[in-house]
């Protein structure tokens, strides 16, 4: 997939040597985290984002614009519980996207967030965002195929079946497809991101990330479902996006 090193020439003896660079400082990753008896604040994002500047500006703009949204939020709720004479709770809000794998020219970001306004519990959902370093702008999956190819069709079967394997051990009997949460869920509904399971550049496997309420009730939490890339799959992809993946064997 890479190609090898060459070897460097011997220098010349008595040759001037050239000056060496220096190296530019690694992004680090970013964190931030606030307080107070009317919010607690969380926006993070990871150091291979930090390195892309716009994914920072992006990244900045909408920070700024939930923990804005949030404070009013609470303020109205915090002044409306006053008058009524009920218990203000504290709202919530944590937002963070998480390095899930990336090769030279990709880089596959998991993203989560987490609120809570005074209800019962908080809510939490999913996201990913997968971005071209070549191109400079965020891609789909869908992209990275052939006009006319899908992995839609590819990945629902051993999807649905994992799916309920879990299922089956959370609520410790087989799932009921008559009942509330005995579907399997469409692609639209879950989130799909590429993941690099033994970190050597190359993706590998799309987790499938499963909110609450989507597959089952709040009580089961959310599901992840890992899934090969298979050499059918990556047979569909386009030649300048092969070298970033990496076959694994079908799910049995």
């Amino acid at each position: 997939m890479f190609p090898a090193n060459d070897e460097a020439p011997t220098a010349v003896a008595n040759q001037a040597e050239s000056p060496k660079a220096t190296p530019a400082p690694a992004a680090k990753p970013f964190k931030v985290e606030e307080e107070s008896s009317l919010y607690n604040f969380s926006y993070s994002w990871s150091a291979e984002a930090a390195a892309v500047p716009q994914l920072v500006e992006r990244f900045t703009k909408d920070m700024e614009k939930v923990k804005s949204e949030m404070i009013a939020g609470a303020k109205e709720d915090r002044d409306e519980r006053l008058k009524q004479k009920f218990d203000y709770h504290t709202h919530e809000v944590q937002r963070s996207y998480e390095t899930a794998g990336q090769s030279d020219q990709l880089l596959s970001l998991e993203s989560s967030i987490y609120g809570f306004t005074g209800g019962a519990h908080g809510s939490s959902g999913s996201g990913s965002l997968l971005w071209d370093r070549k191109l400079a702008r965020e891609v789909s999956i869908q992209d990275l195929l052939q006009p006319g190819t899908s992995w839609t069709g590819a990945i629902r079967q051993p999807f649905c079946v994992l799916l309920d394997r879990e299922r089956e051990k959370r609520r410790g009997e087989p799932v009921k497809k008559d009942d509330l949460f005995g579907n399997c869920p469409e692609y639209k509904e879950v989130t799909v991101l590429l993941s690099d399971s033994d970190k050597n550049g190359r993706f590998d496997h799309l987790v499938v990330i499963v909110d609450q309420y989507v597959a089952g009730p709040y009580a089961e939490g959310n599901y992840e479902i890992s899934l090969p890339i298979t050499a059918g799959m990556m047979e569909r992809l386009k030649p300048e996006y092969r070298s970033s993946f990496e076959p694994r064997p079908p799910v049995k």
